[in-house]
């Protein structure tokens, strides 16, 4: 039951308004597309249709309601295990409609390495991708298995943003990160890296705002953030061009790290010195006054009975379908399948409404060219749709007589649903637009109304 803000009803000759508080969204999952295999990622070229990578080594393109019977892109001879180590992510350049680059984040065999790409579509068909690779970013790793490739994406300031996970193998009740490659500045493993794929179409430079450019300092210059375990899933606010990272934690807790648009570079987030909120092991680390810690962290696996957790960043919704999801931050975990909808406050707090709406392996989100937000099963290969009850914003109740039992008030909009005044007496909403209020409630002038709709779900 959602409360919503308390105001006092005075008596006679007054029109009385009740304004709910932000309500957080009802989501609700409708099947998009089905027919993939193990999707990995859902993007937009910025025209109607969805683009989703598989991670056997292709892009598919999604128009008018069917797969294209042939892959955008088809890499597959190249990725390193077609069942758990080929596409990760890709991106399109922000300027794809002109020079018809995109960005393709894969696992290379024989070699096993993380490798960042460009392709270009081909000339003369905007269903098919020119397979010509020119590759940029080489990232050789330790272990065999283990945490490794992320996401990529393009920021508000044309830059493209690469998570790296920190090449641990992840086996749970071991300890994470052994080799301390997240916090160390010359590994560019647990790190968010940013690049610039506009100096040369052959290779790529380093932003002057990136933080480490001492020359001979042995830090890579392309890291922009450290501090990660598995950042599988990050994305950009296209509204306000805030960051968001979905961190999977090792065995105590999953975080959501949030950094706004215009942060100074060289954020800190913590791993393997903390994991969410909490001291992890004691390697040499800084300050946690330095540390930009999660704007949320929830229960992981040894805190949860056992039970695996690993989480899913998705996107802020910025669509115009569903009002109420409005602004909120739309994520989901691997795992358990549930779904939350966060909302971050002007005052840097949130609130966080867990959803019913569950999933087998939800692996990543994507955003339309509209802005409407889909989710993907790693399991089921189905695309979903993601929708939102939309909660009432406001009830107006008009009022001419002092209150008692046989008042009834006109509403302004039309709900079914049961509220509850702070005596505990029913108020219905029916059918008719009104409020009839039951036998026996009165109400004094200065009196405190507070109701209760069913509908929507509690944030915690």
């Amino acid at each position: 039951m959602r409360a919503i803000n308390r105001h006092i009803v005075c008596l006679a000759f007054l029109l009385t308004s009740v304004k709910l508080q932000a309500q957080p969204p009802v989501l609700s999952l409708e099947i998009y597309q089905t027919g993939l295999t193990r999707p990995t990622n859902i993007q937009s070229a910025g025209d109607s249709r969805l683009f989703v990578s598989e991670i056997g080594g292709k892009i598919k393109i999604i128009q008018n309601d069917s797969i294209l019977s042939t892959p955008f892109l088809d890499i597959s001879s190249k990725v390193e295990d077609t069942q758990w180590a080929g596409i990760n992510s890709f991106a399109f350049h922000p300027n794809y409609a002109e020079n018809g680059r995109f960005y393709v984040l894969y696992i290379r065999k024989p070699d096993n390495v993380v490798q960042l790409s460009q392709f270009r579509k081909s000339v003369g068909n905007a269903h098919l991708a020119d397979t010509t690779e020119t590759r940029l970013l080489t990232i050789p790793h330790v272990l065999n298995i283990g945490h490794r490739g992320g996401a990529i994406s393009f920021g508000a300031d044309g830059y493209l943003y690469i998570s790296t996970g920190d090449d641990a193998d992840g086996g749970r009740n071991t300890v994470g990160d052994p080799l301390n490659n997240a916090q160390n500045l010359s590994k560019l493993f647990g790190k968010v890296l940013r690049i610039d794929v506009n100096a040369n179409n052959n290779t790529y430079a380093i932003p002057a705002s990136n933080p480490y450019q001492m020359p001979n300092d042995g830090i890579r210059d392309e890291i922009w953030a450290r501090g990660l375990r598995n950042p599988w899933r990050m994305s950009f606010d296209r509204s306000t061009g805030d960051l968001w990272i979905g961190d999977n934690g090792q065995d105590g807790w999953e975080e959501i790290d949030f950094l706004a648009k215009n942060s100074p570079s060289g954020a800190n987030f913590g791993w393997r010195c903390y994991e969410g909120n909490h001291r992890y092991v004691q390697p040499v680390c800084e300050d946690s006054i330095s540390m930009t810690f999660p704007i949320h962290e929830y229960a992981g696996f040894t805190n949860n009975s056992g039970a695996g957790r690993s989480v899913i960043g998705g996107f802020v919704y910025r669509g115009q379908q569903f009002p109420d999801m409005y602004g909120h931050y739309i994520y989901a975990d691997y795992i358990s399948g549930n779904f939350w909808a966060l909302r971050r406050n002007p005052s840097g707090g949130y609130q966080n409404a867990a959803q019913s709406v569950t999933l087998s392996s939800p692996v990543t989100f994507g955003e339309d060219w509209q802005g409407e937000l889909y989710t993907a099963s790693f399991s089921n290969g189905n695309i979903y749709k993601i929708k939102a009850q939309n909660c009432p914003s406001s009830i107006t109740l008009t009022s001419f007589d002092p209150i008692t039992s046989n008042h009834i008030f006109n509403a302004s909009n039309s709900i079914n649903a049961t509220n509850t005044i702070a005596n505990a007496i029913n108020v219905t909403y029916t059918a008719g637009n009104s409020i009839e209020l039951k036998p026996g409630f009165t109400a004094a002038q200065g009196s405190v109304f507070s109701a209760k709709i069913g509908a929507c779900p509690t944030a915690p």
